[in-house]
């Protein structure tokens, strides 16, 4: 079992394995029979496995420190060398659906493979390389900008992650200062900012046009992987959060207040549920760690086994600490067969959140670690979050041994932020799609957008004359605005997916475990609309999905012990 520290990274020489690849898709269109067919089609797949590993050790030991000099220009390096290789699978696509052996690929892998590389064939041409280029040095630029943030508070210089615990102090003033010291760094970035967002936008647009779209929102789709559903269902769907989920927010919102006794709620409220102050863990790092592995071994055998191997090859790095860039994520290393873990951890309950959030990203990552073609596995996001999404909840009964005396508040506040948090995503989804279909828009324009946006999906919030805020300023912290265009509706949908398996869970905990594992391990084989129902869990596309899930968690909450809830 080899470390992460053990990994070896070594700079692909790009020409070669380029050509490597070229050669192998010459066979590939060329085979004479199925079995010459697969061979070249394996190959291909175990060249650009070794390729993603080496891209994404070093994607990792970039984010880890930002400031190590190497690690960011081999970053730089990648970025400017791995756009011509999506070519590779978009001409593996574009033969195997031209290929007289189409028929038994289906038979091999499934016909949803086929369904893939039809999308697939929409997102490139080799014409857009070098605006390929510019988006992801463009995207470079924003994650290095916001990782550089040094803003002096309490005493010390903190990053935007060391600000939160200040965020949610139970000290109202505190809280504000706090908040201003965020919001205000981030609006000294503002013009900055606005540049990337505009460049980032103008590329899109030319790649949209150079490949035969009016605007970027179908090539967007198309990257995401969405063979089976479209923006009229998103416009459906978002329609049910606005009309079933804004109002039981905006009451979930009124008790907050008369919880915390603040009548004239701002911003910088809201992020205090209690005044005994959020739920905090009970421990940092290793006794997170040393809970979190017993619980994996409590909840199954396959989770038993999966966190046994993210501890002993050291494959998570947790803690926040400067240099490091902002967020978490999950990602897999497929030569080593393993997940990797990263994460900022800063004393709040988000620190237990990613030890099931992003650990239901890498045991379903596991799961499927020996899927022979990682295009199989090459799922959508907004089935990728429900491994996430449902892991938090699945291990519910495990929370005291992390939270202790704060383990109700905890339950309550998981479940409440679940329900907050969908019209947040619709609100920057929404915000989205009007960005790509007004191209030319300024700044200006972008912002008082989203403010709109707000009053519509988040009509509670008073930003207290900070003027950042109050212009719209907000979503230009949000990441996958600037770096995964369109990822975020895909959020919410897995919520209603996870919270529709809390209550199973309650109710028959084998039945929709069992349910989970086989979701897991379909994932990739299926698009989203058939997977979900296929699972036992009802679309969120489909009228009333989210009206028939919201009554059983009032009622949960309803139930929760009140007197620990303060």
């Amino acid at each position: 079992m080899i470390k992460f520290s053990e990994m070896k990274y070594e700079r692909p020489d790009f020409d070669r394995v380029y050509g490597e690849m070229k050669a192998l898709l010459g066979r590939l269109e060329g085979a004479k029979s199925a079995e010459d067919f697969f061979a070249a089609l394996k190959e291909l797949d175990r060249q650009g496995r070794t390729l993603a590993t080496q891209a994404t050790l070093c994607q990792i030991r970039h984010t880890i420190n930002t400031r190590d000099e190497f690690y960011t220009a081999e970053q730089d390096v990648m970025d400017e060398a791995l756009p011509r290789f999506q070519e590779i699978p978009t001409e593996t696509a574009r033969v195997t659906l031209a290929s007289p052996f189409r028929d038994e690929v289906a038979k091999a892998y499934g016909p949803h493979l086929l369904e893939k590389f039809e999308v697939q064939l929409k997102t490139f041409k080799p014409e857009i390389v070098p605006d390929l280029v510019e988006e992801n040095k463009l995207g470079s630029e924003y994650e290095k900008l916001m990782a550089s943030a040094q803003i002096e508070f309490e005493g010390e210089k903190r990053n935007l992650s060391g600000l939160i615990p200040f965020m949610e102090s139970t000290d109202r003033d505190m809280r504000k200062r706090a908040n201003a010291a965020h919001w205000n760094w981030i609006a000294e970035q503002g013009n900055t900012l606005d540049e990337l967002y505009g460049k980032l936008v103008r590329v899109r647009q030319r790649i949209a046009e150079k490949l035969g779209y009016q605007n970027f929102i179908p090539v967007a789709y198309a990257r995401m992987g969405r063979t089976d559903w479209t923006p009229e269902d998103a416009k459906v769907y978002r329609a049910q959060i606005a009309e079933s989920v804004v109002p039981l927010t905006q009451k979930l919102y009124r008790e907050q207040a008369a919880r915390i006794g603040i009548k004239d709620m701002k911003n910088y409220d809201y992020q205090l549920e209690f005044l005994s102050g959020n739920p905090k863990p009970q421990g940092e790092e290793a006794y997170l760690v040393s809970h979190a592995k017993e619980m994996y071994r409590e909840l199954s055998p396959e989770t038993d086994a999966f966190f046994g191997v993210m501890t002993g090859q050291e494959l998570m790095d947790l803690t926040t600490k400067p240099g490091k860039a902002n967020g978490g994520y999950m990602t897999f290393l497929p030569d080593y067969k393993v997940p990797f873990i990263f994460s900022n951890f800063n004393g709040t309950s988000g620190d237990v959140d990613v030890l099931t959030h992003e650990a239901g990203h890498a045991f379903q990552g596991w799961l499927q670690r020996d899927v022979e073609l990682s295009a199989i596995s090459d799922y959508t996001s907004e089935v990728a979050e429900i491994h996430s999404m449902s892991m938090e909840f699945f291990t519910h009964p495990w929370m005291e041994g992390f939270f202790g005396p704060d383990t109700e508040k905890y339950y309550y506040s998981h479940v409440v932020d679940a329900l907050k948090f969908l019209p947040y995503g619709a609100s920057i989804d929404e915000f989205q799609e009007w960005v790509y279909e007004n191209v030319d828009a300024t700044p200006d324009q972008r912002r008082a957008k989203y403010r709109e946006l707000e009053r519509k999906y988040l009509p509670h919030l008073d930003y207290d004359g900070m003027e950042f805020l109050e212009k719209g300023g907000r979503w230009q912290k949000q990441l996958h605005v600037y770096l995964y265009p369109f990822y975020y509706l895909d959020y919410t949908l897995s919520q209603v997916c996870a919270l529709q398996y809390f209550t199973w869970d309650r109710k028959d905990h084998g039945k929709a475990w069992e349910s989970y594992l086989t979701l897991c391990h379909e994932s990739g084989r299926l698009p989203f609309k058939q997977l979900v129902p296929k699972s036992g869990l009802k679309s969120p596309f489909v009228n009333g999905t989210i009206a028939s899930v919201t009554p059983e968690l009032e009622k949960y909450l309803d139930g929760l012990d009140r007197s620990k809830i303060k």
